[in-house]
């Protein structure tokens, strides 16, 4: 009779670089391009932003971040212009800065 190793003998040994190595990979593939956005859809923002800076009324961000769009929820605190940029507190009352280019889609929550 025939005396194998069972699943010992199939059994991989990964280092830790490659599992690093593999997650890394698997992030990167999941990245998506940044979407276009036309001047269409940012006036639609716009006024979005300021209808609900006018009534304090909390505001759904779609923010793209290296490769993922992030959502962010909250109040528009301030409008800088001269460095396009939003200072949005959130739920938690935390203040974010986004900036007008990475902002993919604006939605009332």
């Amino acid at each position: 009779m025939l005396r194998d190793r069972g699943t010992i003998k199939w059994t991989a040994m990964m280092l830790p670089e490659h599992v690093t190595r593999l997650k890394h990979d698997l992030a990167e593939t999941k990245k998506t391009d940044k979407p276009i956005i036309d001047e269409q859809q940012i006036e639609e923002f716009e006024s979005i932003i300021a209808y609900a800076m006018g009534v304090n009324k909390p505001v759904s961000f779609s923010v793209y971040n290296s490769g993922r769009i992030d959502n962010l929820i909250g109040h528009t605190q301030y409008i800088n212009y001269e460095k396009k940029m939003l200072h949005i507190k959130d739920l938690s009352h935390e203040t974010h800065f986004i900036i007008f280019d990475d902002i993919v889609g604006v939605s009332y929550d």
